[in-house]
């Protein structure tokens, strides 16, 4: 195997966050050859979806740990730390670097604690110097990443020193609230942050702890009124009959969650109007608009609409009503819906709208029609992988066929995925103790504790039936 292919397997598996890039530094030649990739891999945002799945600074942390000197990495995620902070599409890197020095810390690396403390410094020193009035962009990093900080700095909530971090936090949060209104929404912010991992008790005994002043007041207060401004900004229920005018006059925009809502409610009486004037409407937008509405997994939406007719729209030759069309048959599984897509799929081509289709109405037959789709949407395949990782989990699902499991354990990026794969995997006796070694590894956490739990039972159970010779 040539180097450069070998250094593609490597950045491969660090883009996906597999544990795969853990076990090659194995060797001492191993963790020289791939040292610039893991230098590399420090400055960037690797995460597929942040927001979803968090970052990959536990990733980072066991491939630094993989070299006996931390500090050459830590120089680059200091870099990057304080550079990220102030860039308007640097967040998430941001975020990791925060995570990978928390991590550091927690573990007693003194440095890495002085680098988050000297950040919330510098941090902090911009927010005081941001006027509100005076703010041009749609939008200014700095309160976001703060808050990221915040959180990161009171993970050890056990620490006497972690209280007086938060009494500190909760004052300056309250001093920049008494100067203007606009930082309410910080305090929030910060609130929310720490609270994640915190849980709601540790936070308020936290909050209880803290010495009374007229910032920490100020930053009560804060929280108090985000609460008040939440209830009053809810946004209405609105009627079927003013739902259609809506969409009529200017779409669906601010409207697409009002069947899902009115499912919640309980209110089917709007569903069914608004399903019956789907049917009886000849305008193609406005059908379109109204199909929408009726999108989305969990819409429930074969109850209300008849198949027959969203079927005649998917093959429609108007694109915009073809495509929502085709955005409601991804939430109806039905051998007719399976047979549609198949057929599309051979007639007109590949589109990414019909795969989802044909994926949520997987059958092992499908395997070679999908793989070959699948390379052609290149990188639009993501959510067809995410649908399909979420079949296992489908009671009246088809099972995923060996093949295609170990496919998507070899190309899935996204941890929250992978991890329904490996569960399947594992349910099916088909994890190696080389894929487990792997796990041990993952940027998941869920996947992580899963491996150690598999590897432990199959240790207890090799103990309990030793191998005669």
């Amino acid at each position: 195997m040539t180097l450069d292919k070998e250094f593609r397997i490597y950045r491969k598996a660090l883009l996906r966050g597999v544990g795969k890039c853990v076990t090659m530094l194995a060797t001492e030649t191993a963790r020289r050859k791939f040292r610039p990739l893991v230098e590399w891999a420090c400055g960037r945002a690797l995460g597929y979806d942040p927001q979803i799945e968090g970052s990959r600074a536990l990733l980072l942390y066991d491939l630094i740990n993989q070299y006996p000197d931390a500090n050459p990495f830590i120089d680059i995620v200091e870099k990057r730390f304080f550079s990220s902070m102030r860039k308007s599409d640097g967040h998430w890197l941001f975020v990791q670097e925060c995570e990978l020095l928390a991590l550091f810390s927690i573990n007693g690396n003194r440095r890495a604690r002085r680098i988050l403390e000297r950040g919330y410094d510098v941090l902090y020193g911009r927010l005081c110097r941001i006027r509100p009035e005076r703010i041009a962009a749609p939008y200014i990093p700095e309160p976001d990443n703060f808050a990221a900080l915040c959180e990161q700095l009171l993970l050890d909530t056990k620490t006497v020193a972690a209280q007086s971090m938060f009494g500190r936090i909760a004052r300056d949060v309250g001093r920049l609230c008494l100067r203007d209104a606009f930082w309410n929404s910080l305090a929030e912010s910060v609130h929310l942050s720490v609270g994640f991992p915190l849980g709601d008790r540790r936070l308020a005994a936290l909050v209880g702890s803290i010495e009374p002043s007229a910032e920490v007041e100020a930053y009560k207060a804060a929280l108090a009124f985000a609460d008040e401004e939440r209830c009053r900004t809810e946004p209405p229920t609105l009627g079927y009959r003013k739902v259609y005018n809506q969409i009529n006059e200017r779409g669906t925009f601010g409207i697409r969650y009002m069947v899902r809502r009115w499912r919640l409610d309980g209110r089917t009486k709007d569903i069914e109007g608004l399903a019956k004037l789907y049917v009886v409407e000849k305008d193609c937008e406005t059908r379109a608009g109204l199909l929408d509405m009726f999108s989305g997994p969990d819409s429930q939406c074969e109850k209300y609409l008849p198949l027959d007719c969203v079927l005649r729209d998917a093959a429609s030759d108007d694109d915009r009503l073809r495509v929502s069309a085709l955005g409601v048959l991804e939430g109806i599984k039905n051998p007719h819906v399976h047979d549609f897509a198949f057929d599309m799929i051979k007639e007109r081509g590949v589109s990414y709208e019909a795969v989802k289709v044909l994926t949520v109405n997987y059958r092992e037959a499908d395997d070679d029609l999908l793989f070959a789709a699948l390379k052609k949407l290149g990188e639009m395949s993501h959510d067809v992988y995410s649908a399909l990782a979420r079949i296992p989990e489908s009671k009246c699902g088809d099972r995923l066929s060996v093949r295609m499991l170990n496919h998507l354990y070899e190309t899935i990026a996204c941890t929250c995925c992978r991890e329904r794969v490996v569960r399947e995997l594992g349910r099916r006796g088909l994890l190696t103790d080389d894929m487990l070694a792997e796990c041990l590894h993952d940027a998941s956490v869920d996947i992580r504790d899963y491996a150690r739990r598999l590897l432990s039972r199959r240790r207890a159970k090799a103990t309990a039936n030793p191998v005669k010779d």
